[in-house]
């Protein structure tokens, strides 16, 4: 069973119902670090936050074509919006680069645990990646994009987009150096093509040659199909397919011209050799055959809220009954258990009050529920229209079980409310809470 306690405020009567392998990351030149204010807005289960956040922005402060440099963002904490616990977190994101060069850095985080309570605020620190630097001059780093993956019962994604286009915080000085190259994908099986890039290369034939894992023992028959050239800038391009007689594992793709060289590794991978065993002896076409197996875990039973309380319209005292509105927070119920047992989302109301001490009894507010299902849930009903009660559950939305129908999805829940205030009210501000239960 999961509750949820909203506060509800009134004015005279207010209610709170409250990712190419290249070489190595170089460490060229002395690093250098600037911090700046980048305000975001993140979503989370639908629902939408401000997060302001000071970010550090870390990259070298000089270096030379060809170098694959580490940048780095450190993001100061992420404001409290979780519902519930979070036991673990990823964190990725990209950063945006300008100047003699354009485009991203994907940038990421290993996966962070810690016991961070509901509403806590979630720690996220550093984000790094790696930049191959292709051109002369000075390349500007900015933040961009920042996803954060949480696992708190269920799987939480925050994504937070700049309200803004950001300044840069960090400029790396490229100059002009030796040659640099870089292969995708890094490991390919015999028979697959890979794809070169790279600069500060002469223009015009670069020399392709897959070698052992030291570089040497090259064999020029290892690679066929070789298109590889620099343009008038020294950018390299070009692919190679590997031969299918390729010896497996380690190797160093050598990239020449001239007496500039440089070396970038390689994983060959053997194919995979055809099927035997149970195919032996079978039929052509029954060797086609693969059965496919999947085993769907069942997750818990969520509820959470949109952030903060419910105001209702004040009132003003004329000496008959008055009436003040609102509407409840929305209420998200996540139901990943995968079975036939329905659910159902009861209230219960405390009286309001006024530091005064005077009341307004619960059974004088009444709500009519409203409640619909995302795509692809199951059918969700919602609660009669009617007062409510300090001891009396009443209900906001069920969802049916049934022998043989799954119940499950995503259901968002609210209610319009209506609070009668009686001609002989105390002037004041009061509060009642209520309370939802999920079970």
């Amino acid at each position: 069973m999961r509750r949820t306690r909203t506060a509800l405020r009134g004015a005279a009567a207010v209610i709170t119902a409250a990712g190419a392998v290249a070489a190595p990351a170089m460490q060229a030149g002395t690093a250098h670090a600037a911090t700046g204010q980048v305000p975001y807005r993140c979503q989370i289960f639908g629902s939408g936050f401000d997060y302001d956040a000071t970010v550090t922005v870390t990259a070298p402060a000089s270096a030379t074509t060809g170098d694959a440099v580490t940048v780095e963002a450190d993001f100061s904490d992420l404001p409290g919006v979780a519902p519930l616990p979070v036991d673990s977190w990823t964190t990725s994101g990209t950063l945006t680069v300008s100047g003699a060069q354009s485009g991203s850095v994907p940038i990421s985080a290993p996966k962070r645990t810690g016991a961070i309570p509901a509403y806590g605020e979630l720690p996220i620190g550093k984000v790094s990646g790696e930049l191959t630097l292709t051109g002369a001059g000075e390349v500007r780093i900015a933040p961009a994009g920042l996803t954060v993956v949480a696992e708190a019962g269920a799987q939480a994604t925050i994504t937070c987009t700049p309200k803004s286009t950001p300044g840069h915080l960090a400029t790396i000085n490229v100059t002009e150096g030796g040659p640099g190259a870089s292969v995708s994908p890094p490991s390919v099986v015999q028979g697959g093509t890979v794809t070169l890039t790279g600069a500060g290369w002469r223009p015009g034939a670069v020399d392709v040659t897959l070698c052992d894992a030291a570089g040497a023992a090259c064999e020029p028959d290892d690679l066929t199909g070789v298109t590889a050239s620099a343009d008038a800038a020294g950018k390299l391009t070009g692919s190679a397919t590997v031969a299918e007689s390729a010896a497996p594992g380690a190797r160093t793709i050598v990239v020449a011209q001239g007496e500039a060289s440089t070396r970038v590794a390689l994983t060959v991978t053997g194919k995979t050799p055809p099927p035997t065993g149970e195919c032996e002896g079978e039929d052509a076409d029954r060797c086609g055959e693969q059965k496919i197996n999947v085993t769907v875990n069942g997750g818990p039973l969520t509820m959470s809220r949109e952030a903060g309380e419910v105001d209702l319209s004040p009132v003003t005292l004329d000496g008959t009954e008055q009436s003040a509105t609102g509407s409840l927070k929305r209420v998200e119920v996540i139901d990943a258990r995968g079975g036939t047992t329905g659910w159902s989302l009861t209230g219960t109301l405390t009286d309001f009050t006024s530091p005064a001490g005077t009341k307004i009894p619960a059974g004088n507010l009444s709500w009519t529920p409203a409640c619909t299902a995302a795509p692809g849930a199951s059918a969700v009903t919602p609660g009669s229209a009617g007062p409510l009660d300090t001891t009396t559950a009443a209900t906001l939305c069920t969802a049916p079980g049934g022998t043989g129908q799954v119940v499950g999805g995503t259901f968002a829940a609210g209610a319009g409310l209506d609070l009668t205030v009686p001609p002989l009210t105390g002037a004041g501000r009061y509060t009642a809470v209520l309370t939802l239960t999920l079970s």
